[in-house]
């Protein structure tokens, strides 16, 4: 990514409740030419605990462990171990998290960083 882009960050917290097998919240993000995101569990779940983002009710990213949405270190750039987020944005998106093998022991937060990647304004 070449640093003469701006970035801008939009967090979402969503809390999955014990007896609960799933939860949502949205957020509106605004356009970019690219979003990626990473999420942080406030604890390791003892279970899968799925993430996926979802626009108008429509799968744009596929529900996958939470594990693999933290942020990596690969490359030279803070957002190059996101994942990419298959929206170029200016709509509302929503994260679930889901627990696909039942109940969790104990309740869980996550925080889910995007980062929306735009053309500098000067």
């Amino acid at each position: 990514m070449n640093t003469a882009y701006k970035y801008q960050f939009k967090t979402l917290t969503v809390t999955l409740p014990v007896g609960d097998t799933h939860a949502n919240k949205n957020i509106e993000l605004p356009s970019g030419i690219q979003i990626v995101a990473a999420a942080k569990p406030n604890t390791t779940p003892d279970k899968f605990l799925n993430l996926g983002l979802f626009e108008q009710g429509q799968e744009i990213n596929t529900p996958i462990d939470v594990r693999f949405w933290r942020d990596r270190e690969i490359g030279n750039h803070m957002i190059d171990g996101f994942v990419p987020v298959n929206t170029k944005g200016s709509s509302e998106v929503e994260v679930r998290l889901i627990a696909p093998n039942g109940v969790l022991s104990t309740a869980i937060t996550v925080q889910v960083v995007f980062v929306i990647v735009q053309h500098p304004t000067c």
